[in-house]
C-alpha cells in the first residue's frame, strides 16, 4: 500500500483593464449649432439655391457612424419645402455666391433629394479625430410653381451619431 501527492503550480495574471470608448460628434467643432445662417435666402425665385459647408468630426476615442435628417416647416401652407431640392455632397468649398450659390460635385451617396425627412440616410464612418466636410445646397427648380410666391420654410438639420458600425 501507498500515497499519492499531486504536485501543483499556479500563474497570476494580472493587470487586465477595459476602458470603454466614446464617440463625440461635432459640427463646425461645436455640440449644439445655433444660428447658422449662412443657407438664409430671401427673396428667392425658380432657379436660385444657396450652399453652405458644414465640418463634421468625431471628437470621441471611438470610430462612429452618423446620418442626418431635416426638418422643414410649412407654417403657411404654401409648402414651400415640398418645392425645394437639397443635394449634399462632399465638397469643401461652395462654388458662386449670394442666390447663385452651388456645390459643385456630386450627391454623396445614401443622400436624398427632398427636405423634411431623412437627409443622409447610410451611415457614414468618421474614425476617432478626424472630421469631413459636407456641402449642402438648397435650391427651387426653374420648374416650381407659381402657387410657392411669397412662401416662407425655416429648415434645421440633425445629425446623429452611433458607435453600431454595421
Amino acid at each position: 500500500m501507498g500515497t499519492f501527492a499531486y504536485w501543483t503550480d499556479q500563474v497570476p495574471v494580472t493587470g487586465v483593464t477595459f476602458s470603454s470608448g466614446s464617440i463625440d460628434l461635432r459640427v463646425n467643432n461645436q455640440d449644439s449649432v445655433s444660428g447658422y445662417t449662412t443657407l438664409n435666402l430671401t427673396a428667392m425665385v425658380p432657379g436660385n439655391s444657396s450652399a453652405g459647408v458644414l465640418t463634421i468630426r468625431n471628437q470621441g476615442l471611438s470610430p462612429l457612424k452618423y446620418v442626418a435628417t431635416s426638418s422643414a416647416t410649412n407654417a403657411d401652407g404654401k409648402n414651400l419645402r415640398g418645392g425645394l431640392t437639397v443635394k449634399v455632397t462632399g465638397d469643401s468649398a461652395v462654388s458662386g455666391s449670394g442666390a447663385s450659390s452651388t456645390c459643385s460635385g456630386s450627391a454623396l451617396s445614401g443622400t436624398t433629394s427632398a427636405l423634411n425627412g431623412d437627409l443622409i440616410t447610410t451611415g457614414r464612418l468618421l474614425q476617432p479625430s478626424t472630421s469631413e466636410t459636407l456641402c449642402v445646397q438648397v435650391s427651387l427648380p426653374t420648374n416650381a410653381a407659381s402657387a410657392l410666391q411669397g412662401a416662407t420654410s425655416d429648415i434645421s438639420f440633425t445629425f446623429t451619431a452611433t458607435s453600431d458600425l454595421s
